[in-house]
């Protein structure tokens, strides 16, 4: 991944070969099930299934790293990057994993 980033970096007029996670242009189901924090990682719970995906970092501007997370008795998920993370929802809009907060894509425009 990082030769293939370093090989667009150096072509010249070739800009914006990747555009922002647009939540607008998601599926329904899948903003419904999908957290981002401030720093563009991502929480995405899977139908049915009780875990999470954790992907922490923003795969379109840096690298980044995915984990498993699965069910370890509320409020602690066991990931399988070997880490075990305490959730807690404060609402409809906003999840904390890991002690950081997370805003649910499907979730209106906050009034900031």
């Amino acid at each position: 991944m990082a030769r293939f980033r370093l090989r667009f970096a150096g072509l010249a007029g070739e800009t914006n070969l990747a555009i922002p996670l647009e939540p607008s242009l998601l599926r329904a189901e899948f903003r419904a099930r999908t957290w981002r924090s401030a720093d563009g990682s991502l929480l995405q719970g899977f139908a049915g299934k009780g875990g999470f995906r954790l992907t922490i970092g923003n795969c379109l501007a840096r690298i980044c790293a995915a984990s498993e997370c699965s069910d370890a008795g509320w409020p602690m998920y066991a990931c399988s990057d070997g880490r075990k993370r305490k959730i807690s929802v404060t609402d409809f809009v906003t999840a904390r994993f890991d002690g950081i907060p997370y805003r649910r894509l499907s979730a209106p425009p906050s009034q900031e």
